[in-house]
């Protein structure tokens, strides 16, 4: 026997899908859409059903949800009937984490298990496919970069990079002022620990892959031995396998820029990181988790080897904010508030003290949606002792959905010996 998602005992709603507001048809809705791309094309859902998605917590019982949607009928008849029916269609269209979600899920990470090398997710989408039109792009984009050389108040070898995350348009006066600190940094490394954030991943503080990257610029090949260790030092922490890395824009972008800055080739260990949010009170920086503690120390060990010179390059946004993000409010009445946050995160970084990262989520309870806080907290911790320097922070406004995401560009640089 089938058993429809209807019929579970708390149905819930993906935790990775993306739901943001839309106008359809005159009518004021939401649209959802995944990173795995289960979901072809968006959803969109208005009206009643609106109410149905905010009760999907996976707390309420089918009977439940039938009573709070006769309450706010004000007494109004709907039968369990009509709720399961509803349950069910967004059930079909792989809204709900339910039987079928994970068996399509299960699927989908077998087949992209049993490839060699993650393709270029985005080319000919979100950048230029071919190569010389993108090499035209990534240059035009590096032109705007402040005059290389070392600033004046940078201290100590360059030792890591922080960089937008968000499309290469909106993003331009960021990755620009990150990766043109490169042209600063002799010798150029041979090999790069590349964090980025795993919009998707399911289960676990990170996902691992042990797949070399192809972008429109040629291959880059990942240190299947180095990522092998953190496989084994993470344990449970870790994703149990590496789909999170199918899609994810994250790592992508950095690589399009370091494949074009560098002019070399570069061993790499790519790193999604997770959500930290729920462990914001009862941990005051990420080594105090079980499993990420390991995988720091992994990678500590793996950046002082004096046979490799190595670069911690972090593609992290941070503050979503507006309707798009869950917010009542739009993200110009939140700008200030957000920016604030954001700066006090900026600044803890500067001064390399994670511990006060940390303290600064937890202060806001994570209400600005960083998604890049816990790449940035792992940079802190596998490059301490380190310093930041703030090169650029801008914020971009979505006019459409009331909504904006800050990004912010830094360098990091070790202590002189």
């Amino acid at each position: 026997m089938i058993i429809t998602m209807a019929e579970a005992d708390a149905p819930r709603l993906r935790p990775d899908i993306e739901a943001f507001p839309v106008v359809y048809q005159g009518r004021e809705g939401v649209a959802i859409r995944d990173a795995l791309g289960l979901i072809a094309r968006p959803v969109v859902v208005q009206g009643e059903a609106l109410i149905l998605l905010r009760l999907l917590d996976g707390r309420r019982t089918l009977r439940d949800i039938q009573e709070t949607l006769v309450r706010l009928r004000g007494g109004a008849l709907v039968t369990c009937d009509e709720v399961r029916g509803w349950l069910d269609e967004l059930d079909a269209a792989f809204i709900l984490d339910g039987p079928r979600y994970r068996t399509a899920r299960m699927k989908l990470a077998a087949d992209y298990a049993r490839r060699r090398v993650r393709a270029a997710a985005l080319a000919g989408e979100s950048y230029p496919a071919r190569r010389d039109l993108l090499e035209r792009e990534l240059d035009r984009i590096l032109s705007g970069a402040p005059q290389a050389g070392s600033s004046p108040d940078a201290r100590g070898p360059l030792a890591g990079l922080a960089a937008p995350h968000i499309d290469l348009a909106s993003g331009a006066p960021g990755y620009a002022a990150a990766y043109g600190v490169l042209d600063a940094a002799a010798p150029a490394p041979d090999l790069v620990v590349l964090f980025g954030t795993g919009h998707s991943l399911d289960g676990g503080y990170l996902a691992l892959t042990e797949k070399d990257f192809r972008t429109p610029l040629g291959l880059a090949r990942t240190d299947r031995e180095t990522v092998r260790a953190l496989r084994r030092a993470a344990g449970s922490a870790a994703a149990p396998d590496d789909l999170a890395h199918r899609r994810e824009h994250s790592l992508e972008f950095q690589l399009l820029f370091l494949q074009r800055r560098l002019g070399r080739e570069f061993a790499l260990v790519p790193i999604l990181w997770g959500s930290f949010a729920k462990d914001l009170r009862r941990v005051s920086r990420p080594s105090e988790l079980p499993g990420v503690a390991e995988v720091i120390a992994c990678l500590r060990e793996t950046i002082s080897r004096r046979d490799r010179r190595a670069l911690v390059v972090a593609g992290v946004d941070l503050s979503h904010i507006g309707p798009k993000f869950g917010h009542d409010r739009s993200a110009r009445a939140l700008r200030a508030a957000a920016e604030a946050h954001d700066r006090r995160l900026l600044e803890a970084a500067g001064r390399g003290d994670v511990e006060a990262f940390w303290a600064e989520s937890r202060r806001v309870g994570d209400a600005y949606n960083v998604c890049g806080f816990a790449s940035l907290a792992c940079v802190l911790e596998v490059l301490a002792p380190v310093s930041g320097r703030l090169l650029a922070y801008e914020m971009t406004m979505e006019e459409a959905s009331r909504s904006g995401v800050s990004y912010a560009a830094l360098a990091f640089y070790r202590p002189e010996p």
